[in-house]
């Protein structure tokens, strides 16, 4: 058993600590600041059994869940595997097959070019990535750079704003930089690229909406 003098000056540090963890706003400090409250009030009531309490607090001091279900994150992460094994794989590895299968023959797509209109129909965009295969070569994507301070480039859904927010797995942006080299002319080039995607309920790719430098690419066409 503690001494009463050693017990008082027990729970004034405990009281101390609790009042500097309240300066922070974050979950995880005030959790353990309520379980520093209990004991305090545990001490003022003489309460017993404080064990059995104390397991249950610290059980209830869990993260607040992201409100995602496993469902939506397995489909949206099968998605972005879509992307990056076909679309962008199929482009490095020259594979017309693998870029055009993630494509519903319905697709729209709204192209990169100044007041672009949207195009509907799979032939259409076959032929743009025929034009891509037949143009360019030693082409490589590198992810990330669409959003400052990370190198993520695969993003899902959208908070803001509130009336227009989507939180579904099927909404994909990627943000990323194309590398390709003009099979005539030998000119390589860089360029950013955003495309906004959405996928239906078949994990085939049925609207898309694109934004790049085209002047830069058809710069490397000049003799």
């Amino acid at each position: 058993m503690l001494d009463s003098m050693t017990e008082q000056s027990l729970w004034k540090h405990m009281m101390k600590t609790l009042l500097n963890n309240l300066n922070y706003l974050n979950y995880k400090n005030l959790c353990f600041s309520g379980v520093f409250l209990f004991l305090i009030i545990t001490k003022i009531l003489k309460m017993k059994k404080i064990a059995i309490l104390l397991i249950i607090l610290f059980a209830s001091c869990e993260a607040p869940s992201s409100g995602v279900s496993e469902a939506d994150a397995n489909t949206f992460e099968k998605n972005v595997a879509t992307l990056k094994n076909d679309f962008i794989k199929g482009y490095e590895e020259g594979n017309y097959d693998k870029v055009v299968s993630i494509f519903a023959d319905s697709i729209q797509w709204y192209g990169p070019a100044v007041n672009a209109e949207m195009t509907k129909g799979i032939d259409i965009l076959k032929e743009n990535v025929t034009f891509w295969m037949e143009n360019f070569e030693n082409i490589s994507f590198t992810e990330g750079g669409g959003l400052p301070g990370t190198d993520v480039g695969f993003w899902g859904g959208n908070t803001y704003p509130v009336a227009q927010a989507m939180s579904g797995p099927n909404n994909v942006r990627m943000y990323g930089t194309w590398n390709v080299t003009n099979s005539s002319t030998g000119k390589s080039v860089e360029f950013k690229h955003y495309l906004v995607l959405n996928f239906n309920e078949d994990g085939k790719v049925h609207t898309v909406t694109e934004y790049a430098d085209v002047g830069g690419l058809l710069s490397t066409f000049d003799e």
